[in-house]
């Protein structure tokens, strides 16, 4: 995946807002660029006593946008721009196990 420098750290920890007003706390593990719109990658870590290395991590996209110098994790809900972003990850992931 192509990666934007966001200050390379060893992770960054992003806490949400919903609707309900429940804070969602979040590792930002990557950012992707597509068509100029940047997209960051997180896994939810909220609830994980348990840990199964068999398990995936769930992996949840959201729209970043930055104003000012703030960023911004936005929902997608676009059901095409998803699944644009769905298909650029995958065909990323085919094209690094070559």
């Amino acid at each position: 995946m192509q990666d934007i420098n966001f200050e390379e750290t060893e992770s960054k920890i992003i806490k949400t807002q919903d609707e309900n007003g429940e804070i969602h706390n979040f590792e930002l593990v990557d950012i992707i660029n597509l068509d100029g719109q940047d997209y960051g990658l997180l896994i939810h870590l909220d609830g994980q006593e348990e840990t199964d290395e068999d398990k995936e991590e769930e992996v949840v996209i959201m729209r970043l946008s930055k104003q000012d110098e703030a960023y911004t994790f936005e929902t997608i809900e676009d059901d095409d721009e998803f699944n644009k972003v769905i298909s650029y990850i995958e065909a990323e992931e085919l094209e690094d196990d070559e």
